[in-house]
């Protein structure tokens, strides 16, 4: 069966392309560990853009933007105090939690726009970056 090299879904013979991913199909999937690049590309800047106190958003927003090949992360504090990962008043987030959106600065603007386009609001009243 052919496979997507990029989202890696099994499909019928006689397919060529991925309609999800526009890849053309492969016979076997390359093993995990060999498709990363050897020197995958090293951000040294990268930028808070927005503060979500939901999770479910803040991972809505993250799969957008991989998709998109727009590399992304969510900073919340997890550890061993839970998803705060801080106690105590000096905690610079909030007390109910949130989730940092964090991107390279080369990636604000595109990554801005897509998180915009799927939030809308609650985007634009997370935003930590101005663009204007």
């Amino acid at each position: 069966m052919p496979f997507c090299p990029k989202c890696r879904y099994e499909y019928e013979w006689g397919v060529g392309t991925c309609p999800d991913c526009n890849e053309r199909l492969v016979e076997t999937l390359p093993d995990e560990k060999n498709s990363m690049s050897e020197n995958p590309p090293e951000y040294k800047d990268w930028i808070q853009l927005a503060r979500l106190t939901s999770y479910q958003s803040a991972q809505i927003i993250v799969e957008a933007l991989r998709d998109k090949d727009i590399p992304v992360v969510i900073h919340s504090g997890a550890g061993y105090f839970g998803l705060l990962g801080q106690m105590g008043p000096s905690s610079f987030r909030p007390i109910d939690g949130a989730f940092s959106i964090m991107v390279p600065r080369e990636f604000v603007v595109d990554a801005d726009r897509e998180a915009e386009a799927i939030l809308g609001d609650e985007w634009k009243n997370a935003r930590l970056v101005d663009l204007g």
